[in-house]
């Protein structure tokens, strides 16, 4: 009597488990066995693609990503995998287009506008990674560190009243951030010089916004 095969499902559930104990590798071992019963299914390509990303293979990441959005081109999990691959491969363009798409299908998810921002600021479209962040806290609670990022695009975009009112936000939500952002404000091409630090204490206590 044959063996019914391994449903594809089981073995993308022991892959998770061993993502989830800190086992990476054996998750994709896993994965690959998975794809030799089940060269097309979407999921085991996504779940291999985001593996190899973690592990550097970027050759096999990309190939397997975009197999898995052959099968599920609006899949928005899959296209912060592919966006995140092509960053890592020095294709922001592409990695711009893709993370859009998957902001786009998902506005909730928080990832996927953090990502977008990295990006539009890698390729130097300040205002379009301020827009990213400023969707992102719309979805998620108040985070000091995203405020900090948004001043700092908003500093690169020569906004620097809206830079200070997002520095503002930043450190009355959290006043650790206070080096980061009197480091921002340092950088000679955008920022503004402060002589005594405790006069910029002040003015971010009472930047408004």
């Amino acid at each position: 009597m044959d063996t019914p095969p391994v449903p594809a499902e089981k073995f993308l559930e022991l892959a998770i488990l061993h993502v989830n104990a800190g086992k990476p590798d054996r998750a994709r071992v896993i994965c690959e066995h998975a794809l030799a019963a089940y060269p097309s299914h979407p999921a085991v390509l996504q779940l291999l693609a985001q593996l190899q990303l973690d592990a550097g293979q970027l050759e096999d990441a990309h190939r397997h990503i975009a197999a898995s959005l052959m099968a599920r081109p609006d899949h928005a999990p899959s296209l912060l995998v592919a966006g995140g691959v092509a960053r890592a491969q020095g294709r922001l363009a592409d990695a711009a287009r893709a993370l859009s798409q998957a902001a786009a299908l998902a506005p909730a998810n928080d990832k996927a506008w953090f990502e977008l921002a990295l990006v539009r600021q890698d390729l130097r479209d300040f205002d379009g990674a301020a827009d990213a962040l400023r969707q992102l806290l719309r979805v998620v609670p108040p985070r000091a560190e995203v405020e900090v990022n948004l001043g700092i695009v908003l500093q690169e975009a020569g906004r620097m009243d809206e830079a200070m009112e997002a520095y503002g936000r930043a450190y009355r939500l959290r006043e650790d951030t206070f080096g980061r952002i009197a480091h921002a404000l340092s950088t000679p091409s955008a920022g503004r010089l402060w002589l005594d630090l405790g006069d910029l204490h002040a003015a971010l206590r009472n930047a408004s916004g």
